[in-house]
């Protein structure tokens, strides 16, 4: 796995995993690992590989967010790159306040800043499967005052990173309207992943003009166990550790 920030000797690990995406069943090439750990003062630190260099696209995404001890992210560094030469280099960097984002973004050399004014109960996620886990606010054990949390159909508004590749907004921070995030199941399905059967519930998140995610969560943590996109793609764990 790769890391933008090397895991430190003082981080415990809290779980770990890995996602393989596929289109009609089948493998695309791209793989997906993650890591939580436990830091100081109650943050946490996630880690993200998304690699997709055998896939067709030959993407890298690599993440590292900084999470608060409600489980929301705080802070969130990213690169991006392709396996082409020449190709497109992103770096940056996006700081999530109450009611505000400052994003700082590198595009092949050329610097750029954003700020946006948001409702308190925004929701926030990034383009990966680990990064939809934080559109509910944060984990199973997040508390209850969390600032966009809820177990009820909602509505609102949100931001995201744009994933549409290929020229100098790529994983700029936008708003996101028309936001919806609803149950479609709570208890008592089964799935298998990551060679196991576990019990998960199933969430629908759509937003703008017809883009929707279903996100598989863990009965146990509420962590994602796979996802299915509007475009037909789908990924699905292979792996999934729980160190507690």
């Amino acid at each position: 796995m790769r890391f933008i920030i090397q895991e430190q000797p003082y981080e415990k690990p809290i779980m770990a995993g890995e996602y393989r995406y596929e289109r009609d069943g089948q493998p695309t090439g791209a793989v997906e690992k993650w890591r939580l750990t436990d830091a100081a003062a109650g943050y946490r630190f996630l880690r993200v590989d998304l690699d997709a260099r055998d896939a067709v696209s030959g993407h890298t995404y690599l993440y590292h967010a900084l999470l608060n001890a409600q489980t929301q992210v705080e802070r969130l560094q990213y690169r991006f790159w392709t396996n082409v030469s020449g190709g497109l280099q992103v770096t940056g960097s996006v700081i999530l306040e109450r009611d505000s984002v400052l994003a700082t973004r590198t595009v092949n050399g050329k610097e750029s800043e954003q700020v946006l004014t948001l409702p308190h109960r925004y929701r926030f996620w990034f383009p990966s499967v680990a990064g939809l886990n934080f559109v509910n606010g944060g984990m199973k054990t997040a508390v209850s005052t969390s600032r966009h949390h809820s177990a009820k159909p909602d509505s609102g508004q949100g931001v995201t990173l744009n994933g549409q590749v290929g020229d100098e907004d790529t994983l700029a921070v936008q708003e996101v309207a028309n936001l919806n995030y609803l149950p479609l199941s709570t208890a008592g399905m089964e799935m298998e992943a990551a060679g196991k059967t576990h019990q998960y519930s199933r969430w629908r998140l759509s937003w703008g003009d017809g883009h929707w995610r279903i996100i598989m969560r863990a009965a146990d943590t509420g962590w994602p166990l796979g996802m299915e996109r509007d475009d037909g793609l789908t990924a699905v764990a292979r792996q999934y550790i729980n160190y507690h």
